[in-house]
């Protein structure tokens, strides 16, 4: 199973790299990572960092329900959940986020692993509406999407976020109910890790929070687009940051290497950009946003005594050990 996951993300990943290297010029590209400016890939390192900030307050608020959380434990496992993306396939360390920090906080672990998977649904959801309305802005027409879109966009992404809470409160017994007798306890208590945002306010904060995350991200991609020559307008750079956000939905490598560039260039040429330097700015974009953060969640792996590699030497299986409630 452990062999298989490795072989399609790879293949995944290599296929999509070899798509994004065939269409530039990779003497321009080294040219324009060269050129880059300092002070705009010191802006990303800033937004980079708030955009985890966000991230972990979140998450944080997700767990609140679960038990008693601190805030740097949600910063620190957090960081660690992206340390552990480096080294699983397919997203596996948001898994392994979950079992390390319930085992280490003692919350209940399908519960934590239900948290995250609510994080997902929040990103997939605001973030796929949010490209689609900007997709009809920056591929058309207008040069600038006015305010009162932006404005839309985020009711847009609340009310539908309000609407999912309403069917999950409403059915969520129905839905369990439906399922294997063997089925139902697990789904319980995964589903529990919902409990923050089975209403209108827990959805509306939850929701606020990645929008926050998401400009966060597009500031930096704004920061790295400057340092590398390209002229993105504000709802240029939302629309590529909201492509390459979904882009690591697809099953690939550790670390998404390979989609997250096929995306971001393609979200990039589609607007006009020159290829090779929206390959150096995508590039730059996923080192600063990845590379920093994995180092201080292998840090802190090593000080808080965690086995974030024997999980993968059994096959990034966290989840098959003992769940418990």
């Amino acid at each position: 199973m452990k062999a298989a996951r490795v072989v399609i993300g790879l293949t995944i990943s290599v296929f999509f790299a070899w798509a994004t290297l065939t269409r530039v010029d990779l003497g321009e590209v080294a040219q324009a990572l060269g050129r880059a400016a300092l002070p705009g890939l010191i802006l990303a390192f800033v937004f980079s960092w708030l955009e985890i900030g966000v991230r972990a307050w979140r998450w944080r608020y997700l767990l609140s329900p679960l038990g008693r959380v601190g805030y740097r434990h949600a910063f620190a496992y957090t960081c660690v959940g992206y340390f552990a993306n480096t080294i699983l396939p397919m997203r596996l360390g948001e898994v392994a986020r979950a079992y390390l920090a319930a085992t280490a906080l003692r919350l209940p672990r399908l519960a934590t692993l239900g948290s995250i998977a609510t994080e997902r649904l929040f990103d997939g959801f605001v973030i796929l509406g949010v490209a689609t309305g900007l997709g009809f802005v920056v591929l058309g027409a207008s040069d600038r999407a006015p305010l009162t879109l932006w404005v839309g966009l985020g009711l847009a992404a609340l009310l539908a976020t309000a609407a999912g809470v309403f069917v999950l409160s409403r059915w969520r017994a129905a839905i369990v109910s439906r399922l294997p007798e063997r089925l139902v306890g697990p789904a319980t208590r995964l589903i529990h890790g919902t409990a923050a945002v089975r209403n209108l306010r827990g959805a509306t904060i939850a929701a606020g929070a990645t929008l926050l995350a998401y400009l966060c991200a597009v500031g930096a991609m704004l920061a790295v687009a400057t340092s590398v020559g390209l002229s993105l307008s504000l709802p240029q750079a939302g629309f590529a940051i909201a492509w390459i956000g979904l882009s690591t939905a697809i099953p690939a490598a550790p670390g998404s290497v390979g989609t997250y560039e096929f995306v971001g260039v393609s979200a990039l040429t589609l607007l006009n950009q020159d290829p090779a330097q929206a390959l150096a700015a995508v590039v730059l974009l996923h080192v600063i946003g990845t590379l920093p953060v994995a180092l201080v969640g292998l840090f802190t792996t090593w000080a808080l005594h965690l086995r974030v590699w024997q999980l993968a030497s059994a096959g990034g299986e966290p989840a098959s050990l003992p769940v418990g409630s």
